[in-house]
């Protein structure tokens, strides 16, 4: 006994019991938490069709401005083309040679476009002409905005004569507000729906040779405002 006594003493054996000792946790929960963590803070992507539809429509909103309307000399390039009567584009001219072909007393040289590679699309335009163009341009009241209205749904017919009406306008010179919605009590719109809509939309604009003014406003397949104006000549 006195061996053994020896071995264990009774303030050894009650030492654990006396004086706490630190815990130690285990390093799995530590580690199981931050994983939690990490997976709660992870978020998560649906797709929606309306959020793909109004990336895609979105973006002509970003429409660099029109070139300057240089013309005759004042125009910063060496070589020009040059609009036929057929609306087509002949081949590369230098500028010089372009002005000597035309009657400078009644004719002019007008860039409309900024062209490719750096050549400039040009336009033969009588002087009077032009100078009417220019003098009613500033006569017509920039202030006064038109509003279409369209539904998501709406059937082929009503949505002819509504574009029909929105070119108008445009020709006029009149800046137009187009507000697509969905009709109250009305059918929610399908996908397909919306995107024949927001093409057609797209395409009367560029015939009217007219530019968003700034960049759409809410989700195709909701709620859009999207304002429009003929671009400069």
């Amino acid at each position: 006994m006195k061996h053994i006594r020896s071995l264990c003493p009774p303030t050894r054996a009650l030492r654990p019991l006396l004086i706490p000792q630190p815990t130690v946790r285990p390093q799995c929960g530590r580690l199981g938490l931050g994983l939690q963590n990490r997976i709660n803070d992870t978020p998560v992507r649906h797709y929606s069709p309306t959020a793909q539809l109004h990336k895609i429509y979105s973006k002509p909103t970003n429409v660099p401005p029109p070139p300057a309307q240089e013309r005759d000399e004042a125009i910063q390039a060496r070589v020009v083309q040059i609009v036929n009567e057929n609306n087509g584009l002949d081949e590369p001219i230098r500028l010089r040679d372009a002005l000597k072909m035309i009657d400078r007393s009644k004719l002019c040289l007008v860039q409309v476009a900024a062209g490719a590679e750096g050549i400039p699309v040009c336009k033969v335009m009588n002087k009077y002409e032009l100078t009417k163009q220019l003098r009613d341009k500033a006569k017509a009241p920039k202030d006064i905005l038109k509003q279409i209205e369209l539904n998501w749904a709406i059937d082929s017919h009503d949505l002819s004569h509504r574009l029909k009406q929105f070119g108008n306008f445009l020709s006029k010179g009149r800046k137009v507000e187009l507000v697509l919605t969905r009709k109250k009590g009305k059918r929610p719109p399908t996908v397909e729906e919306v995107k024949n809509v927001m093409d057609q939309v797209m395409t009367a604009t560029k015939e009217a040779n007219a530019m968003p003014v700034k960049p759409m406003e809410g989700m195709p397949g909701k709620h859009v405002v999207l304002v429009v104006q003929k671009k400069d000549l």
